[in-house]
């Protein structure tokens, strides 16, 4: 079986061109070829998994892994305009960031329940 090498961090990754630059086994114009240089955050894209799952990737840290029925589901809620309904009804209270993390002072994160009924919105 095959062994996995563990996954460089792109610091090592440029770490290691740096020091090759350093050693002059590769030119500046080399070590910019390697270098990739990305505009703005990463365009989502989607891929199967093994399970027959449809994985979406750079909407967030970890990928959205749902069935077909799901996603059909949740597409046709976001086309229903739910989404953005419940989003403006509560507009003050959405974080437009990863929000940080605040206990309360027995140790339990609050969570505020917020569901909202579609026909309350209109």
């Amino acid at each position: 079986m095959e062994q996995k090498q563990p996954k460089t961090s792109h610091y090592q990754q440029l770490a290691k061109i740096v020091d090759d630059i350093k050693q002059e086994k590769l030119s500046v114009k080399q070590a910019m070829n390697k270098i990739q240089i990305k505009d703005g955050p990463p365009k989502p894209y989607a891929k199967v998994s093994r399970s027959g799952a449809v994985a979406l990737f750079g909407i967030s840290k970890d990928p959205i892994v749902l069935y077909e029925s799901q996603w059909n589901r949740l597409i046709k809620t976001v086309q229903s305009g739910y989404i953005t309904k419940y989003m403006d009804y509560n507009k003050d209270r959405i974080s437009h960031g990863r929000p940080r993390k605040q206990n309360n002072t027995n140790g339990v994160d609050s969570v505020v329940n917020s569901s909202v009924n579609v026909e309350e919105v209109k």
